[in-house]
């Protein structure tokens, strides 16, 4: 378990009384250490449902065997057998050819550095891409993924703000937090957690 999510998840039970409303203590963000895999998995996931998102990745598997940065370095032209739109190719393509950028971001074991959006540089990754990354692999203790459908409206309903005015409001209530809110309200639609 990542060392905040304890004291983060007892913190926003005592500060915010709708947390409860979709807190499960029996699940916990779990961290994928492979760069690579979790952002292939945010590129698939882009503007469609999660549970097509997890359709093409089991499909990309069949083609390409182990999701990394190797195994698709040394197949690229295999990326055009995958069951993606041309852009998200051509991201996968792009990721690869600059994946040194992606090697350089080192993990910062305090969990509260900035996320990397430097990483908006390679083509088709803009900041929700960067957001996913900085939630499931860097662990990032307060994302708040403001532009994510998902995120967005399990909060209006959990908090009863169809206007988002109070959105800002409950930020600051969350404190350094905002990624246990965040992958519970998400976790909120289903009976299984969400990982990526």
């Amino acid at each position: 378990m990542i060392p905040y999510w304890k004291i983060g998840c007892k913190y926003l039970l005592k500060n915010d009384p709708y947390f409860k409303n979709y807190y499960n203590k029996n699940h916990f963000l779990k961290l994928n250490k492979n760069k690579f895999d979790i952002l292939f998995k945010s590129i698939c996931s882009q503007q469609i449902s999660v549970s097509a998102a997890m359709s093409i990745y089991q499909q990309s598997k069949k083609i390409m065997g182990a999701i990394n940065y190797s195994k698709f370095k040394n197949q690229i032209s295999l990326i055009q057998d995958l069951p993606l739109s041309n852009n998200k190719k051509k991201s996968i393509i792009s990721l690869i050819t600059n994946y040194k950028l992606v090697q350089s971001i080192r993990f910062d074991d305090t969990f509260q550095s900035d996320p990397p959006y430097e990483l908006t540089k390679i083509f088709g990754i803009g900041p929700w891409t960067v957001e996913m990354f900085s939630i499931f692999h860097l662990g990032i203790s307060n994302i708040l993924p403001k532009g994510d459908l998902g995120f967005i409206n399990a909060y209006k309903k959990y908090y009863n703000d169809e206007s988002l005015e109070k959105l800002d409001l409950y930020s600051k209530k969350w404190s350094k937090y905002g990624t246990i809110v965040t992958w519970y309200l998400w976790s909120s639609y289903d009976s299984e957690p969400l990982y990526l």
